[in-house]
């Protein structure tokens, strides 16, 4: 297996630019909605990099670094740690970092941390000998490795066991789906998953799915996570798997801002980069038509006879997580009004006027 530092590498293939929109488009609203609430906040690129690739475009560091600088207005201080253990990468990454600092017009409310070891070790100091519970500055974690070794389920736990933290997970799943038989990575495996579940896996017929499916389970129900989601990435040149983007918060209002950009993200409705199938449409208007009566039959089942505010039917559509609809606050929304007008629920607005619908509106499903 080629080293992290192997130019094979750090070529720059169209499905990582598409995970690196994602992510900018994220972090961009992130930074502004938790920057506005808390005296400082933190951002961590666990798996950093070289800096830059082998064509010269920029990493997710720098990446990072630009947002930071534009959106200053929004915090009064971040911090941006950048993990990399391999030194020849992180050496090449420090040096990128400097040249950048030359042009970061507010640095003063900018600290940049570049910190060569593992991701493990990483968290274990970030989190110190804080407690469950304890109040830390709120973080995002994007973790970004180039396999599926180092990144045990543990730190995940610990990650997410504050209130305002969250994950980006880049989850490499076509490597797990076919070595998942090799016993020398069973270990590997299981400090994963941070259980032998996968076991069962092995003799399941669509390998990739499970895979999918075990991993937000173990967010959901050992790590605590009230919301997950997850994005397929396929490779730029075929319609071949490469790994899931996963997402996981405690945050109602992260989970929705991420759902919308994944959304819009997926130009054939599947939160999903087909490879080619996409690349001639992306960014482009989606190419289907959101199926909203099918929505509306879900809302009218799942809350008969109840009456919600359109915050609480969004918290509550999300649970349990796995039957949760791959649909936005916008498709909810109009969801809603169309059955509004067809007098098939009633609306008592609250907090908004004519024939708006938000947060402490009032919504009563009829009863069978």
């Amino acid at each position: 297996m080629a080293k992290d530092s192997e130019p094979e590498k750090w070529g720059y293939e169209r499905h990582k630019e598409v995970k690196h929109e994602l992510l900018e488009k994220y972090l961009s609203v992130w930074i502004t909605i938790l920057g506005t609430r808390f005296r400082k906040i933190c951002y961590f690129d666990c798996f950093a990099g070289r800096g830059e690739y082998e064509d010269g475009t920029l990493g997710s560091p720098i990446k990072a670094i630009e947002i930071a600088d534009r959106k200053t207005k929004d915090y009064e201080k971040i911090l941006l740690v950048f993990i990399e253990k391999n030194l020849d990468n992180f050496n090449n990454l420090v040096n990128v970092l400097e040249k950048k600092k030359q042009e970061i017009a507010n640095l003063d409310k900018i600290v940049i941390l570049p910190m060569n070891t593992d991701f493990n070790s990483a968290v274990g100091q970030a989190f110190g000998s804080l407690g469950k519970g304890q109040d830390i500055a709120p973080s995002f974690f994007f973790v970004d490795p180039f396999g599926y070794t180092g990144i045990p389920f543990d730190a995940i736990r610990r990650i997410l066991s504050y209130p305002r933290t969250e994950v980006f997970f880049t989850y490499m799943v076509d490597s797990i789906r076919r070595f998942i038989t090799y016993p020398a990575i069973s270990e590997t495996l299981t400090d994963l998953f941070g259980t032998d579940k996968w076991e069962e896996i092995i003799q399941k017929p669509d390998r990739e799915a499970a895979l999918v499916e075990l991993y937000r389970k173990q967010l959901h129900e050992d790590a605590g996570a009230k919301y997950s989601l997850h994005f397929k990435m396929s490779e730029s040149r075929r319609l071949r798997t490469l790994y899931y983007l996963i997402h996981a918060t405690n945050n109602l209002k992260g989970h929705y801002v991420m759902k919308d950009i994944m959304n819009k993200a997926s130009p054939h409705g599947s939160f999903a980069f087909l490879g080619p199938k996409d690349s001639a449409v992306w960014g482009q208007t989606r190419l289907v038509d959101d199926d909203i009566n099918d929505l509306k039959r879900q809302l009218l089942e799942r809350f008969e006879g109840k009456t919600l505010t359109f915050d609480q039917i969004l918290e509550k559509i999300c649970i349990p997580w796995y039957l949760e609809p791959p649909r936005t606050e916008g498709q909810y929304r109009k969801a809603l009004q169309e059955l509004e007008s067809e007098k098939k629920c009633n609306v008592l607005r609250i907090s908004s006027k004519r024939s708006g619908l938000k947060q402490k509106d009032m919504i009563t499903f009829p009863a069978a």
